[in-house]
């Protein structure tokens, strides 16, 4: 009997492999937090985050110049970097370098495989975040419509037309919206901004049935516009002010950091102000035009403006449930005074890839911070010549913005774009001098 149980045991562990239970309490500890220890963030993001923070300050050529070289670079932020480039170049009429970055943004959210082969695959089951980010359906349509716009405002009609096409893509609506793989029915884009665009560059290029036909379009999805849905309305104007108002929602984590959320909801958020409009001194008679044209708060709960992938909840569990029982083998295993060397690393397997799908686990939150909650739309008619432009929010603490000598054409229609910030509010003088960007300065990363 005794010669049978010496046959069956194993030999015993090294010495530094038989560990007490106290011991085998803090490498378990010590484990676990070295899987989840957070990663520094690299020094492009961090420059990227300090580019951010110059826009909302104001400091445009600062936040320009920081982004110009992180936009050239293919990671996965190529396209995020690219759209950031793009609003602070608007903002500042450098329409050159807006319509550059847009244009390089488009290419890639629009080209197919990109995340494709071992970029998918890692993404799945590693970190979200080195999927190429391409954006929520909501921020690609902004794309899309902000590259129209710099088309627009250079009376390059016909691509106008070409890249607001584009924002109307189908929308999906899923037959079960915890599992995208149950299938989706395409449905018509409720992107009306875009439509509205889209008929009036119809007018521009003398297409008046195309134009009707797009403003009915319209009005069939949001009767609400009211007049800013009438041809008639688009057709006499020579001015438009496009107004980009406040900032859409931003992603955040639930549920063990693993399932994104959207904040602020609508509820939290508020009403949308409405805008005046002060021409030469004396407030402009809008008649209804001042109805926002979307609201992206509200788009980011709408299922069909939003593409999650439900595999970031089983990521977690999974990863939850391997280091629950590599910890409880380990301590099992030590408090019976049975704890070998292969325990050792069974229990180590076990802790070490619960805790890295865990730590991969956790949704993507990247976003376009710069993106409008809404866009005013709104078409003047006015004499020809000069005039001083205010548009002003007196229920949004005095927001307005002032551009001095904008140009009302004789003919044709020329279209300035107002983004709304307190750090701005002018007046500026028309034609805006170009970006001087500030001389180079050695920074601690």
């Amino acid at each position: 009997m005794k010669k049978e149980e010496k046959e069956n045991s194993y030999p015993p562990a090294p010495a530094f492999l038989r560990i007490s239970y106290p011991r085998l309490s803090a490498f378990i500890c010590g484990l676990f937090l070295f899987f989840l220890a957070g990663c520094q963030q690299p020094k492009e993001i961090k420059q990227a985050n300090r580019a951010v923070e110059d826009y909302f300050n104001g400091d445009l050529p600062r936040a320009i110049q920081k982004l110009r070289p992180l936009s050239l670079k293919t990671d996965e932020n190529y396209v995020l970097n690219n759209l950031r480039l793009g609003s602070v170049a608007l903002t500042a009429y450098e329409l050159d370098e807006a319509e550059a970055a847009f244009g390089r943004a488009w290419e890639v959210i629009n080209a197919g495989g990109v995340n494709s082969g071992g970029r998918s695959v890692a993404a799945v089951w590693i970190d979200e975040k080195l999927k190429i980010w391409k954006g929520e359906p909501y921020e690609r349509a902004l794309a899309s419509f902000d590259l129209g716009v710099v088309y627009y405002m250079r009376r390059d009609y016909n691509n106008a037309r070409a890249a607001l096409e584009n924002t109307l893509f189908k929308l999906r609506e899923y037959a079960d919206p915890k599992d995208e793989k149950k299938g989706y029915a395409e449905q018509e884009s409720t992107f009306v901004l875009a439509h509205i665009m889209l008929g009036r560059c119809w007018q521009r290029l003398g297409r008046q049935d195309l134009a009707e036909a797009t403003f009915a379009d319209a009005r069939r999805l949001q009767s609400r516009l009211g007049n800013l849905t009438d041809p008639a309305t688009h057709a006499q104007s020579n001015v438009l002010l496009i107004v980009d108002f406040g900032y859409g929602p931003r992603k955040t984590t639930d549920y063990d950091g693993a399932i994104i959320a959207f904040a602020p909801t609508p509820n939290t958020a508020g009403e949308i102000p409405r805008p005046r409009v002060i021409v030469d001194n004396a407030e402009y008679p809008l008649d209804h035009l001042t109805e926002p044209t979307i609201d992206t708060v509200a788009m980011a709960q709408d299922r069909r403006w939003q593409s999650i992938d439900t595999i970031r909840t089983v990521k977690t569990t999974i990863g939850t449930g391997m280091i629950t029982a590599g910890a409880g083998y380990g301590i099992y295993k030590g408090a019976n005074n049975d704890f070998r060397a292969e325990d050792a690393a069974i229990m180590a397997g076990l802790i070490a890839t619960g805790a890295l799908l865990k730590a991969g686990s956790h949704a993507d939150t990247r976003h376009w911070e710069m993106a409008p909650r809404t866009v005013f739309l709104l078409p003047l008619k006015l004499s020809p010549g000069k005039h001083d432009i205010t548009v002003t929010f007196p229920n949004a603490s005095n927001l307005q913005q002032s551009w001095r000598g904008l140009i009302a054409p004789e003919q044709g229609e020329a279209a300035y774009y107002y983004r709304m910030n307190r750090w701005w509010p002018g007046p500026f003088e028309w034609p805006p001098t170009p970006i001087e960007l500030p001389a180079q300065s050695p920074r601690r990363e």
